[in-house]
């Protein structure tokens, strides 16, 4: 996996196609360079995009997307695709939902198939919805014990 500084916090950026980065991307940043970009995983950094030759760095204003990890107000996105916040997710919950499928069948959440265009990560949203259901799921098990 290639990774690569972010120019502003210095931590470890996860490398994302140029494709993703154009789709998320305000036009006035347009034309998008043909080098290496990276996603900055810090919340609390303002830096979505930056190419590893640190010819472009693009911050939350320069986005047109949520980025769910670095937003601290809802809604945040869970799925991409089909547009499924955090918020769809417990509301399916709160309303019975109690397994994964079951969260999974009300909300319509993954397998959207788009998700190197929608997603800023370029990647299925997976990997941060499946835990993020799990969690609720627990709190409202335990709620109800």
């Amino acid at each position: 996996m290639i990774m690569s500084k972010c120019p502003c916090c210095s931590k470890k950026g996860l490398a994302v196609e140029t494709i993703t980065v154009i789709c998320h991307a305000r036009e006035r940043k347009w034309p998008i360079k043909d080098e290496r970009y990276f996603i900055c995983e810090n919340p609390d950094c303002g830096v979505i995009y930056f190419s590893r030759e640190g010819g472009q760095i693009l911050r939350k204003e320069d986005i047109r997307t949520t980025v769910t990890f670095k937003e601290k107000t809802s809604p945040r996105p869970l799925c991409y695709c089909k547009q499924v916040t955090e918020e769809d997710v417990i509301k399916a919950i709160n309303n019975g939902a109690k397994t994964l499928d079951e969260v999974m069948e009300v909300t319509h959440i993954g397998g959207g198939g788009f998700c190197k265009f929608t997603n800023p990560y370029g990647r299925c949203c997976s990997r941060n919805y499946m835990p993020f259901i799990e969690r609720e799921l627990k709190k409202a098990g335990e709620k109800l014990s």
